[in-house]
């Protein structure tokens, strides 16, 4: 049995720009850009506190973010747009509106969203996004920085906000000790609010937070983000998934696609022998290679249909299934093994 959803250019870059923006159009559901470096806070629980995103205020260059968009229009692109990684994209105002409105009057069809701490949220700016073209917003209220989660502040987070917007959350999920969710709606606005325990319960984005790392996990679920997200930093840089981090060197040297401008398109990108090897690394129930193995994103255990199915299909388009000897067994830290500068890692970028 051989899922539709997977298809042989997934695993072996096609020739032609047909069949290139083919397997993009017929893929990508999301497709994620971040449009700045900046952040205004540092939490512990995000690489960014790590980094000076506080005074860099790089954007993604202009003929970059065209080139995305222009793309997508060329296969009429309606799905989702996500305008965050690792930045927060309300601390520059016109420019966030700018880009909102530019992809409204391109893609028409695509729903746009994007993830803030909602320190610069008003009424008057939910409105102008609203104008400009916004679909849908998702809000984490983080606690201050150096303080710990608790869920007596956490409420108190939302009822600031609910004050701030002059609108009440409903809150559906209250998980002590975990996570408080919550949605509004303001001019005609689904807003998603919600505040977690990232210190407990957080990803420890492919390594960059070690706090978070649990070097036992041992990953051997499957990953649809290679097969469903086109992922770009705000320097141009093309991860595999939105775990990776621009700033992180290890990151840069070891798992970085390349650039946006060293591709004549983005469907080049997507369809390069570089993202078909991360796709067939991360399509079985399989021991995961570094940085993969320590996410916890979606770890789930797969029926026997489901193993067999990924297994048929690696099969078909990839080739057998090596199985190693006991002893060969890969460990926690393994690299994926070709990664061109994978020998020199546990040397110069071990984490």
């Amino acid at each position: 049995m051989v899922s539709t959803s997977f298809l042989k250019h997934h695993f072996i870059a096609p020739d032609t720009l047909e069949e290139r923006a083919a397997l993009f159009a017929q893929s990508v559901s999301n497709v994620v850009v971040e449009i700045t470096q900046h952040c205004n806070r540092q939490c512990s629980y995000c690489p960014v506190s790590g980094v000076d995103r506080l005074t860099n205020r790089a954007i993604l260059p202009h003929e970059i973010f065209d080139q995305i968009i222009h793309d997508l229009e060329s296969i009429e692109y309606d799905k989702s747009i996500c305008l965050n990684l690792y930045n927060e994209p309300t601390a520059d105002r016109p420019l966030l509106l700018q880009r909102i409105a530019y992809i409204r009057q391109h893609l028409p069809k695509s729903r746009i969203y994007f993830s803030t701490n909602g320190d610069f949220l008003t009424r008057d700016y939910l409105q102008a996004m609203v104008e400009a073209g916004l679909s849908e917003l998702y809000v984490t209220l983080h606690p201050p920085k150096n303080h710990a989660y608790d869920d007596a502040s956490a409420m108190t987070r939302f009822t600031e906000f609910s004050s701030r917007l002059g609108k009440g959350v409903k809150v559906h999920v209250l998980s002590p000790g975990h996570t408080i969710q919550g949605t509004l709606t303001l001019f005609n606005l689904k807003i998603n609010v919600f505040t977690t325990n990232y210190t407990i319960y957080g990803s420890d984005r492919g390594g960059s937070v070690a706090s978070l790392t649990n070097a036992s996990l041992g990953r051997t679920s499957p990953c649809s983000r290679p097969f469903n997200d086109f992922t770009v930093s705000y320097d141009g840089t093309i991860f595999p998934c939105c775990q990776m981090f621009a700033d992180n060197d290890v990151h840069q040297t070891y798992y970085s696609i390349g650039n946006i401008a060293d591709f004549p398109d983005i469907f080049a990108a997507y369809a390069s022998i570089t993202l078909a090897k991360w796709r067939q690394d991360l399509l079985r129930f399989s021991p995961k290679a570094s940085p993969c193995d320590t996410c916890s994103e979606d770890c789930r255990v797969g029926s026997e249909a489901e193993i067999a199915e990924r297994d048929a299909v690696y099969r078909q388009f990839v080739g057998e299934i090596e199985t190693p000897e006991p002893a060969q067994q890969p460990s926690p830290r393994r690299l994926l093994s070709w990664l061109k500068p994978q020998r020199h890692l546990t040397k110069t970028g071990q984490r």
